[in-house]
């Protein structure tokens, strides 16, 4: 069904679970049925087989243009499907019955009704459709229907080997093969996706949690956390004097420096520029927190090609008390650090500013 709509994105793989379904569930059908066949029109295993697989799979066809006639409704798109499949599985009954008579032959009328059949699918995909009633589900669970029924024609042809054809296994081997082919691509998918997802929430240059996360990370947070914002001094003659690639190399070695003190339950980011923040774990560590980041920027940073730069930071604090906007407070404290000239000052609701606090005093 999803195969009909080309405009869906992934059709590769949806034309794939189609194959796995049609030659999977067409084999299941025709070697559970070979012993009917054998025992009435008096066939060999191998001539069974075949029989069996034109019409069971004809059937399969009418019955998956009915169904999306049933549930995504009736339109041009879908009649012309009806009856291209109809007509195709009508011609592929008449073919068996005079082969079986032995009087088929090549290029006879037979053969238009197929190419009847043909115009008719190519005319129904040029009227649009409509995806009603139809679930990615469905034949995601038809390809593992399919791909369990060939794992159990093969096991049981292990078993007794005289009850199946050879010809039987090859349509089984076929769904398995193609099966672990798509199991393949869905874990490389899978990862691909991971790998996205991951690369979206981290800071391409210093390896950290972006903006988007931190975001999310604060979204969250409880009473009692600390949020520290940090903007540095002195980045941006280093980054003018010498170059965006030096002032990248000053960012990494920041982000490593402040990297190495946080605990494993904190959140530390790179909002963008030269400003970074940090999610500590909780209020009883807050000044002590605080006092550690200031701390680390009372040392040079040594730069490949340059040398010792010593750059300072401004620090914005702000402990969680359930009114929200904690970015915007840190922000305001930071500011106001930047101003005053003080390394770190934090946020007072009671006075709506920035405020010192005792361990840094000392």
């Amino acid at each position: 069904m999803r195969t009909l709509h080309p405009a869906r994105t992934q059709q590769r793989i949806q034309i794939l679970d189609s194959f796995i379904a049609a030659v999977g569930i067409s084999a299941i059908l025709a070697t559970f049925t070979l012993d009917i066949a054998i025992s009435r029109f008096e066939l060999s295993n191998a001539a069974g087989i075949l029989l069996l697989f034109y019409p069971i799979a004809d059937l399969i066809l009418v019955a998956c243009a009915l169904l999306i006639v049933i549930r995504a409704g009736i339109n041009r798109k879908n009649g012309f499907l009806l009856l291209a499949t109809l007509a195709f599985a009508l011609t592929d009954f008449i073919f068996l019955i005079r082969s079986a008579e032995g009087s088929y032959r090549f290029a006879s009328l037979v053969d238009i009704g197929w190419l009847i059949a043909l115009i008719l699918i190519a005319e129904s995909l040029w009227h649009p459709g409509s995806e009603r009633g139809i679930r990615e589900k469905t034949s995601i669970l038809i390809s593992v229907i399919a791909a369990t029924g060939s794992g159990l024609i093969i096991a049981l042809a292990s078993v007794a080997p005289q009850l199946l054809p050879k010809q039987a296994l090859i349509p089984a081997f076929l769904t398995l093969a193609l099966s672990f082919l798509r199991m393949a691509i869905a874990l490389n998918h899978a990862h691909r996706l991971n790998h996205e997802s991951v690369m979206a929430r981290t800071d391409e240059l210093t390896g950290l949690a972006n903006r988007r996360a931190f975001l999310e990370r604060i979204a969250e947070v409880e009473v009692g956390q600390t949020l520290l914002l940090l903007d540095l001094n002195g980045f941006k003659p280093v980054n003018d004097r010498y170059g965006h690639a030096t002032g990248d190399q000053l960012l990494q070695q920041v982000a490593h420096r402040l990297g190495r003190l946080i605990e494993s339950d904190w959140t530390l980011a790179r909002l963008g520029g030269d400003e970074f923040a940090l999610l500590t774990s909780s209020s009883a560590q807050a000044s002590e927190s605080a006092a550690a980041v200031s701390a680390a920027f009372t040392y040079p940073f040594h730069l490949e090609g340059i040398g010792d730069v010593q750059v300072g930071a401004s620090i914005g604090a702000v402990i969680a008390d359930g009114d929200g906007d904690l970015l915007r407070r840190a922000d305001m404290a930071m500011y106001q650090a930047k101003r005053a000239g003080v390394p770190l000052l934090f946020w007072s609701s009671t006075t709506q500013q920035g405020i010192t606090v005792a361990p840094l005093n000392r």
